[in-house]
């Protein structure tokens, strides 16, 4: 195994190389900006006060002499290159993690910024980064030393480690607990549904469905979402922007009637009794919540089917293990000409797909600041005033801002080439598709019910305006995206159906 040291090495040098072919292929890169790839990087601790108090330190001991002891930059500057910049404007919430350690590590040429690469260990830039996000008034979520608990991660390259809620408390015992509810029919009303009827693992725990069908057949609104790396989302559904957490959100599809997924409404206690009359239960709940008298409970059950759900992380695509430097022939030219259009201002796919999850909505221990994004992408303009079909309104169901309409959550790019077809409800069937929606802009249906122009939606994302790319470049972007398909996630038996003989 590489050391996250090494991994962010070689992440920063991909990092480089990537500017240098998004020079030669699109227009140049911004100078006194990271490359996009830097998203991608992630801080390797779990911050506590004394990694925030040593990149103070770090910050007097090298930056203050530009950027003022207080980060506010100096009051005379006539050196002859530009200002140093303002640490403590609202504007450096717009940078993530990644792209502060990048600039640090690297430096600014043409402003005269020194890297300190040389300078720093990694594990001090990271501290740096921590405290300059502390200058831009952002309040950072800390550790406390010792209390990481004892569970090992079997994380992917470069993947920081997933929060846990302190009321459950990460178990190998939870998670095999976990994984034969994920796969029992018995938490259905008539025995013949699961978790995994709508999650299943060869699909990167969705399903082929464009809209999911529950125990009784109806049809559901929107399509199941992929559960890979759901330990890193801090916000659940599509479009639900209250629902944060996994062990909450189970009882959704167990209890729900609008839509019925599983169909356990009022059958609580008929459900638990099936449980507890398996023997291979008994043992699985006592192992999972020992000292408990009366371990079969509801939210028990719950929390375990949470756990096993944040374990489920997918990191190791061919093009893992070509940007962290294992394998630099993982994937073809084509896919990266297409990595250097996703990641390009001209596409603008990385803004709303960007991070080590390919999607901005993401947390994780040591992360400075946390994004909460919800786009409307101009797939629908039913009445010329962005408006979306019913009920499928987006976060305006629950806010009932009419702000919201048709705005949805970015799903993570992973595995996407499993998990067609696309957009919250299905609507279009394949990869070519969905570019063929972004270069226009937003989606143009002729006729029908949902008849109208996308592109000219007034609630649509500023980042959906379109763009011309050549066969070729279309064909380069859909293979970087099926080079992001983790065969490993979707075989491994750590993750597979306990039940099967």
């Amino acid at each position: 195994m590489r050391s996250r040291a090494g991994l962010t090495a070689l992440m920063l040098a991909a990092c480089a190389w990537a500017v240098a072919v998004a020079a030669a292929v699109q227009e140049p890169a911004h100078v006194h900006h990271a490359p996009a790839q830097a998203r991608m990087l992630t801080s390797p601790l779990e911050l506590t006060e004394a990694d925030v108090s040593a990149g103070a330190e770090a910050f007097k001991s090298r930056c203050a002499s530009c950027h003022g002891a207080d980060g506010k930059g100096p009051l005379l500057w006539q050196n002859g290159r530009p200002k140093p910049s303002d640490l403590t404007e609202s504007r450096m919430r717009e940078h993530v993690d990644g792209e502060i350690y990048w600039v640090i590590t690297n430096g600014i040429t043409e402003s005269g910024m020194p890297a300190s690469a040389s300078q720093f260990s990694e594990r001090t830039r990271w501290q740096l980064v921590a405290y300059v996000r502390t200058l831009a008034g952002i309040k950072l979520a800390l550790s406390t030393p010792g209390a990481g608990g004892s569970y090992v991660w079997d994380l992917p390259p470069g993947f920081p480690r997933p929060k846990v809620p302190a009321d459950n408390p990460m178990s190998a015992e939870k998670v095999e607990l976990g994984r034969h509810l994920f796969y029992d029919t018995r938490l259905s009303v008539d025995n013949t549904f699961s978790c995994a009827s709508c999650h299943k693992q060869d699909r990167a725990f969705a399903d082929e469905k464009a809209r999911g069908v529950g125990v009784t057949g109806e049809v559901h609104p929107r399509g199941s979402m992929s559960l890979g790396n759901i330990a890193y989302s801090p916000v659940l559904t599509w479009a639900n922007p209250t629902q944060r957490k996994l062990e909450t959100q189970a009882l959704v599809p167990m209890f729900g009637d609008e839509p019925v997924e599983l169909g356990l409404s009022g059958k609580e206690k008929e459900m638990l009794s099936k449980l507890a009359a398996d023997p291979r239960y008994l043992e699985l709940f006592a192992k999972a919540f020992p000292g408990e008298a009366q371990p079969i409970t509801l939210a028990n059950v719950t929390k375990g089917i949470a756990s096993f759900e944040r374990v489920l992380l997918s990191g190791r695509s061919p093009y893992d293990r070509y940007r962290t430097g294992e394998d630099l022939i993982a994937i073809s030219d084509s896919a990266k000409r297409g990595e250097a259009l996703f990641f390009s201002e001209k596409t603008e796919c990385f803004h709303c797909h960007g991070g080590f999850n390919f999607t901005e909505t993401a947390d994780y221990i040591g992360k400075g600041f946390l994004e909460i994004e919800f786009h409307n992408t101009g797939l629908y303009n039913v009445d010329g005033n962005g408006a979306y079909p019913a009920p499928n309104t987006g976060v305006m169901a629950v806010s009932e801002d009419e702000e919201d309409m048709g705005r949805f959550k970015a799903p993570s790019l992973r595995n996407i080439a499993e998990t067609a077809p696309y957009m919250h409800d299905g609507s279009i069937a394949t990869l070519e598709e969905v570019i063929a929606h972004y270069e226009a802009g937003g989606r143009t249906i002729t006729g029908g019910p949902n008849a109208g122009d996308g592109s000219k939606s007034p609630l649509k994302s500023s980042f959906v305006k379109g763009f011309t790319l050549t066969p070729q470049e279309r064909k380069d972007l859909v293979a970087f995206l099926k080079n992001l398909t983790d065969e490993e996630f979707l075989t491994d038996p750590r993750f597979g159906n306990p039940w099967k003989k």
